[in-house]
């Protein structure tokens, strides 16, 4: 290869000082892509507006570019990289040149946006000297987040809009960048040059480098030059040193040399000067070396005072394969609709996005009805706008939209990603409580209303979901009584059509472990001296333990005085004579009744307790409702036959529509009953003067008016202290229709 001798050797060295002096003085203003994997900066001298082509910063001067991974030691992008714009006319101007000097200048200085959904934007403008070009160049830097896009953070995209500043039409112009890169020598003595492998990619328009010198070990990583946007001219491997004395080939700098380069495919590789693929570095029987990838756009005639868009790509990748993935996905990002947004109304899906990177004719809406598989355009061929109204769709129906870029025809493979919806009837944040031995199930009314809905469940050990509704369930709750402590269930809501078929739009599938409290609880005085023993059964062996809570006046404040776990409690049973005890507080009878004891309790002291229960996941279940009042006193003045008696509602839950009225249960003589709202709003008295143990509750309120599905709060209060003493009780009423 003797490329280098179409240049005299002083004129070498002394464009090699010039530059020397210049990248070692220059006063940059730097804007850095660090957002992504890659490291990539756009430098400005901040004194004279200069902009060296593709450059990077060492902190101290001009030096290599593009840092792979960004917290790697290694900047692949030599800093002779540049961006080409010119005629076939040996009219063309660059960073570089044989005069030491850059032709492109920015007055004003370079701008950069971090967008908040992780794209980072860098933007200069600078024109043409020292040269007859009237050229305006806006140069957008793009680059792309690893925490938001961790699939699009490989690469750096390059915009230009190249404006024609004259009066006149400009013609056979071309558009390239000049990517020196060097995969084999970074940081090595400058004795030693690059030695590296290039190839081209035809389905993807780029030129590619890894390394050749397998003496120090193969660097895995791959870099390429894409044209993202633009017609291709060339695309041309060259070498930017000569393989004899490695003295550098200031062709690369002159426009004699870079008018054919980027106008003309063949003719240096006719001379074979240059090379287009590995197979051609391979028939010249040329070694890996250090070359440089020259990709050019055009041709292209800009009319006066008009403008022309192209669109490069820096891409790596850890391997080859790695690489074409990451150029792929640099070419969809470009082209396709990003940040697709949807609303939707009463009979109406709207779409909006956002524009293309890349230049496109228009857009294309299509819509994939779930289910059906019809695969529908909507609107014209090729959309001018950055929004669609879809009022063709109908209720209860689910679809899939997807916005394709079209450049005379739609781009299939660069379609954006798709976004579900659905003018549906799908139940929302359905969610599962666990209460009075039932799961109750509510969930939130959707967008369209459903004329009714079923509700599945899947139980543990089950591998199909059951309907456990018998009838169309019209409210947006329902109380699964078909249940057990500590087995875990899966529910999911079903809603139906005006014809009560279902449709298909299920809510999400929700669990829960549920558990329940003991039922039946009761106190007595204990054997010893001031001590209360409170009494409850054994109910399931899936409870993981209970908490016990006293309080002095049956409402809050409670405290937990007592806990015991399941391996204690079974360590108590296995002891037939309940002989066994935890801290003398515990025991277990007929293995079927767990007993506490209270020993802190004092004379003329009144107290309440109630004890919860704890699943296998640690999860405590409501409290039971509260023990009657029992007063420690020396006298007896209280009928412990009364203490011990057990007031409870039935049915529970209470089914409105099945069951007419509640029974209370137990009661002690004359009573008061107040019924209030969870939020103590009075909703029912009832006044039971005839003695009995019994009364019953219509359910409906103060004003006549049936009462809502939902929990309510009883009170209970003797009316005859003077036989039985002034003793209260509160529980809670689940209800639903």
């Amino acid at each position: 290869m003797n490329s280098t001798d179409h240049m005299d050797k002083p004129i070498q060295y002394t464009l090699c000082l010039v530059f020397f002096c210049l990248v070692s003085i220059l006063p940059a203003q730097i804007r850095t892509h660090d957002n992504g994997e890659v490291t990539f900066s756009v430098i400005r001298d901040s004194k004279t507006g200069m902009l060296r082509g593709l450059s990077g910063w060492n902190g101290r001067s001009l030096s290599d570019n593009f840092r792979y991974p960004v917290d790697g030691q290694r900047q692949y992008l030599g800093m002779y990289s540049d961006i080409w714009i010119g005629t076939a006319k040996d009219l063309v101007a660059g960073g570089w040149n044989l005069d030491g000097k850059s032709n492109w200048v920015a007055e004003k200085e370079i701008s950069q946006t971090d967008i908040p959904n992780g794209t980072r934007s860098t933007s200069v403008e600078y024109e043409a000297v020292d040269i007859d070009l009237n050229l305006l160049v806006t140069q957008r830097v793009i680059s792309w987040g690893r925490s938001t896009h961790p699939d699009a953070d490989d690469f750096v995209v390059i915009q230009l809009t190249i404006t024609n500043g004259d009066v006149i039409d400009l013609t056979d112009v071309y558009v390239a960048i000049c990517a020196d890169w060097n995969m084999d020598q970074v940081g090595a003595d400058k004795a030693d040059f690059s030695k590296d492998w290039f190839d081209y990619n035809k389905e993807l328009s780029m030129l590619y480098a890894y390394d050749g010198d397998d003496s120090d070990g193969l660097d895995p990583v791959h870099a390429g030059l894409i044209l993202l946007d633009g017609k291709l001219a060339t695309h041309q491997i060259f070498p930017i040193k000569n393989q004899e004395n490695g003295q550098l080939n200031t062709a690369v700098f002159a426009p004699a040399y870079r008018s054919p380069l980027i106008s003309d495919p063949n003719r240096f590789y006719r001379s074979k000067i240059s090379a287009r693929n590995k197979a051609d570095l391979d028939e010249l029987e040329w070694t890996a070396w250090d070359y440089v990838a020259i990709l050019s756009a055009g041709r292209y005639d800009i009319r006066a005072k008009q403008s022309i868009q192209i669109t490069f790509g820096l891409v790596a990748g850890k391997s080859k394969s790695d690489l074409l993935d990451n150029a792929q996905m640099a070419k969809w990002i470009t082209y396709s609709p990003q940040n697709i947004t949807l609303e939707r109304s009463q009979g109406l899906v709207k779409l909006q996005w956002e524009p293309a990177i890349n230049y496109v004719d228009g857009y294309q809406v299509r819509r994939l009805t779930i289910g059906e598989n019809n695969l529908d355009q909507l609107g014209p061929r090729i959309l001018n706008s950055l929004r669609y109204d879809d009022a063709t769709v109908e209720r209860g129906i689910r679809y899939r939209y997807t916005i394709l870029p079209v450049v005379g025809n739609a781009l299939e493979e660069l379609a954006s990603k798709p976004i579900d919806t659905a003018l549906a009837s799908t139940p929302e944040n359905v969610i599962l409580t666990d209460q009075d031995k039932a799961v109750l199930v509510t969930w939130n009314k959707p967008l369209y209303v459903p004329a009714g809905y079923y509700v599945f469940r899947r139980a543990e050990g089950e591998s199909d979901f059951r309907q456990i509704t018998p009838d169309i369930v019209k409210d947006l709750t329902f109380a699964d009584v078909e249940v057990e402590t500590g087995v875990e269930y899966v529910y999911r809501v079903r809603p139906l059509d005006t014809k009560q078929q279902p449709l298909a739009f299920d809510s999400n599938e929700v669990r829960i472990l549920p558990v329940f409290p003991p039922s039946r609880l009761y106190t007595e005085r204990g054997t010893k001296p001031d001590s209360i023993t409170v009494h409850w059964p054994l109910v399931s062996e899936r409870i993981a333990g209970y908490n016990v809570y006293r309080s002095y006046n049956g409402i809050e404040p409670w405290t937990r005085i007592a806990s015991i776990s399941k391996s204690e409690i079974q360590n108590l049973s296995e002891k037939p004579d309940g002989s066994a005890r935890l801290t003398d507080q515990f025991s277990v009878l007929d293995q079927i009744d767990l007993h506490f004891v209270d020993p802190n309790v004092y004379s003329g002291s009144t107290y309440y307790y109630m004890v919860t229960a704890l699943n296998q996941e640690g999860r405590e279940s409501q409290a039971s409702t509260p023990t009657e009042r029992l007063l420690i006193s020396d006298q007896n003045e209280l009928s412990t036959q009364v203490n011990l008696l057990k007031i409870f509602t039935y049915p529970s839950p209470w089914q409105l529509l099945k069951y007419d009225r509640l029974t209370f249960a137990n009661l002690m003589g004359q009573v008061v009953i107040t019924i209030f709202t969870p939020n103590g709003d009075l909703v029912h008295r009832i006044d039971h003067i005839n003695g009995k143990d019994k009364t019953t509750w219509d359910g409906r309120n103060k004003d006549g008016r049936l009462i809502s599905p939902g929990v309510y709060i009883y009170h209970v209060e003797t009316l005859n202290p003077q036989i039985v003493g002034k003793i209260s009780f509160s529980g809670q009423i689940t209800v639903f229709r």
